[in-house]
């Protein structure tokens, strides 16, 4: 078991992500057969447009909002809204309100 309590702990900006975006392993791949993680993005923050090969990822919106982009279409989702990519769905992420967003980001490897 782990228990997670610092809830000020800070995270990294992963490569391609930008503008102040954080990522903070809560459950890291190492050791598991799945990904928690937490994405805190001020406004402006986001990831370029991207794709996962083999893992599927849901972003939970938990506060906050987050604009999301696939080439092919545009949404924004609100706190308690959610969205899940299969592998090679391409998405990019922008936060474009005037004030924070916080989103659980849930990854698991397929195949």
């Amino acid at each position: 078991m782990r228990i997670w309590k610092d809830g000020s702990a800070r995270g990294v900006t992963p490569p391609n992500h930008f503008g102040g975006l954080e990522v903070l392993d809560v459950v890291p791949f190492a050791g598991h057969n799945f990904s928690v993680q937490v994405s805190k993005a001020p406004p402006g923050g986001g990831g370029e447009m991207h794709h996962h090969d083999t893992w599927s990822q849901v972003f939970y919106v938990v506060d906050g909002e987050m604009t999301f982009d696939t080439g092919e279409k545009r949404f924004t989702l609100r706190a308690g809204e959610a969205v899940l990519f299969d592998p090679k769905d391409p998405h990019h992420t922008l936060n474009e309100s005037g004030r924070d967003s916080l989103c659980l980001v849930i990854t698991v490897p397929q195949g």
